[in-house]
């Protein structure tokens, strides 16, 4: 048995999946797909779940030939949340990575996650970390990586509060899932289109030993046509709220210690209340009136109330600053990253 090597590969040689789900994206399900085969690591299939695509879907799977490569078609579209799930029921790996048709993953993903996870075959997830892309911009955020714990098996707990800490960037495309452990919860849950990811992850870190790879391994994508973008805000600030909940209700059964349990529900009704002030924030930038705002505010306050000052007054000054002008400031922001980045190919070309 080689040193990266398995118990579980060694009981007899089950794949990991690389679940990808994909419904009329043609163009980026083609560099999906490269990215998942191009992993170092090959024990693995990758598994696409067309969603009744009525573009060139299915021209482009045929491009590839390699035996790792399984196509399931839905015959209608039955919905984003259930073809994941789909995905997940007709997964043959003993963990599973999903990855949407508009991210990538890095070629060393499940190579740094295989070792992170050694012989240890019951670990119910390994979390790596993401790169954020902004489509609008062209521009690529590294990861935030923990200064706090490094790559290997940690205590679920303490990697959950180093993400609701804004601590490190993560995205359900840089995890692998325990399969059984997501079925045996009843897959991925319906009725949070926002943050069904987080709420099909967030329970499997209350566990003593979970693996955690301080490093970017994968690639999540933000931008305009997404299924998220779509959604309306009162609808991203409910579904963040309603994980913040669950995040506690965990907590209360789940964790013994008092000041821990009680940190945990802190920070994960800080985490969502800050992601609520960023999505209101955005809603402005986009055109939103002041009263429109105002009215989200109101309606959430309870919800709000329990970030830091910092976000708050951040969130006043931008709400309140005229159109034109921040116009100007976000126009002034892309030359400065245009020049930025200017600057770093020269230097790299020199």
């Amino acid at each position: 048995m080689s040193p990266s090597e398995t118990a579980f590969e060694a009981a007899g040689g089950p794949l990991i999946t690389i679940a990808i789900p994909t419904f009329n994206r043609a163009t980026l399900l083609r560099g999906c797909i490269q990215s998942a085969l191009s992993q170092t690591y090959q024990n693995t299939e990758i598994l696409i779940s067309d969603n009744a695509s009525t573009d060139d879907t299915q021209e482009v799977l045929r491009e590839f030939n390699d035996k790792r490569l399984r196509v399931l078609r839905q015959e209608t579209n039955i919905g984003l949340v259930p073809n994941f799930n789909a995905c997940l029921g007709a997964a043959a790996g003993e963990y599973v990575v999903f990855v949407s048709d508009d991210d990538r993953v890095s070629p060393w993903l499940l190579e740094r996650c295989v070792e992170v996870i050694g012989k240890q075959s019951q670990v119910p997830i390994v979390v790596a970390l993401s790169n954020l892309h902004l489509s609008s911009s062209g521009q690529t955020r590294p990861a935030r990586t923990s200064r706090h714990i490094g790559s290997g098996i940690r205590n679920g707990i303490d990697v959950l509060l180093e993400y609701l800490r804004d601590e490190i960037t993560v995205a359900i495309g840089g995890m692998m899932l325990r399969t059984e452990a997501l079925r045996s919860r009843g897959g991925i849950p319906l009725g949070l289109p926002h943050t069904s990811d987080v709420a099909t992850w967030a329970p499997l870190l209350f566990e003593d030993r979970v693996g955690f790879v301080n490093e970017a391994c994968a690639t999540y994508n933000i931008h305009d046509s997404s299924e998220t973008a779509r959604l309306s805000v009162a609808q991203i600030l409910c579904d963040g709220w309603k994980v913040a909940n669950l995040i506690s209700r965990m907590a209360d059964e789940h964790i013994k210690v008092a000041s821990l349990r009680e940190e945990l529900k802190l920070q994960a009704r800080r985490c969502f209340s800050r992601r609520g002030l960023v999505c209101l924030t955005d809603y402005r930038r986009s055109g939103a009136g002041l009263l429109e705002i105002s009215a989200l505010v109101w309606r959430f306050r309870s919800d709000l109330k329990v970030v830091n000052k910092s976000s708050v007054l951040r969130f006043i000054a931008i709400i309140l600053c005229p159109r034109p002008i921040s116009e100007r400031l976000r126009r002034l922001k892309r030359a400065f990253e245009e020049d930025w980045r200017d600057r770093q190919t020269a230097v790299k070309a020199g």
